[in-house]
């Protein structure tokens, strides 16, 4: 299994700065900043990740082997990672989903997100985790915490080391048996799969209705239209009509 060094600090402006500063010094895949505090976390698509402390802000430097048009699919498997990390520290694995290409939640309400940032030879990611506190300005999901599915108590520490030993342990998988072999795995957790689907791929684009198939080969989102099966590896935004919220 591939390892990792976890180094902590008290306050960074947020720790995939500092992952990306020490990757572009020549720092070695697996070096990894858990901050108890950020200052200017973000998430994906350019939203602010709001950093309340006692909750795990946690980034990690890769360098994968694998050609880099399939490392999108390393946000798949740390959703995959965390979600079974959760599930070792206490959560129920009936209530708990994956949301395409990473979010995941407990019984529908937002617990973690992962920011990816990759660049020429490294891979950095992201990753934020409501342990203590629920933000209250998310304006997508309702939010929830570990602690209001486990009256168990673990240290930060003890947290991103657990979550740090599964990701590596299946980005070693993936970096020897490929993608596919988390495909069945990860569909088990994928939520709203078989439901009603709307994809935007871009402000321009039309909305494609379809029904949600889950993963395709290679990480993809798969969907049916009509009787036409399509993949797409990137999209703008997706809304599923069965919910009340985006």
């Amino acid at each position: 299994m591939k390892h990792f060094d976890l180094n902590i600090l008290q306050t960074c402006s947020s720790t995939n700065d500092i992952a990306i500063q020490n990757a572009k010094k020549g720092l070695p895949e697996g070096s990894s900043y858990l901050s108890y505090l950020q200052t200017n976390g973000r998430g994906r698509n350019n939203n602010q990740w709001t950093s309340m402390k006692g909750n795990l802000f946690l980034s990690t430097i890769f360098r994968p082997k694998i050609n880099k048009v399939n490392w999108h699919q390393l946000s798949l498997i740390i959703g995959l990672s965390i979600l079974e990390s959760l599930i070792n520290l206490g959560i129920d694995r009936r209530k708990i989903e994956l949301k395409w290409p990473n979010d995941v939640l407990v019984q529908k309400n937002k617990i973690s997100g992962v920011l990816l940032e990759s660049f020429d030879n490294f891979v950095v990611a992201g990753i934020g985790l409501n342990i203590s506190k629920n933000p209250q300005n998310e304006t997508k999901w309702n939010t929830t915490k570990l602690y209001d599915h486990t009256n168990k108590d673990f240290s930060l520490k003890y947290i991103a080391n657990s979550i740090l030993k599964i990701i590596f342990k299946n980005y070693s998988i993936w970096d020897e048996k490929g993608f596919n072999f988390f495909k069945k795995k990860i569909n088990k957790y994928i939520y709203n799969i078989n439901n009603e689907i709307v994809i935007k791929l871009n402000s321009k684009s039309n909305d494609i209705i379809g029904i949600f198939l889950g993963l395709g080969d290679n990480g993809s989102l798969k969907i049916k239209v009509g009787n036409e099966f399509l993949e797409y590896y990137s999209v703008e935004k997706i809304f599923f009509p069965n919910e009340e919220l985006l």
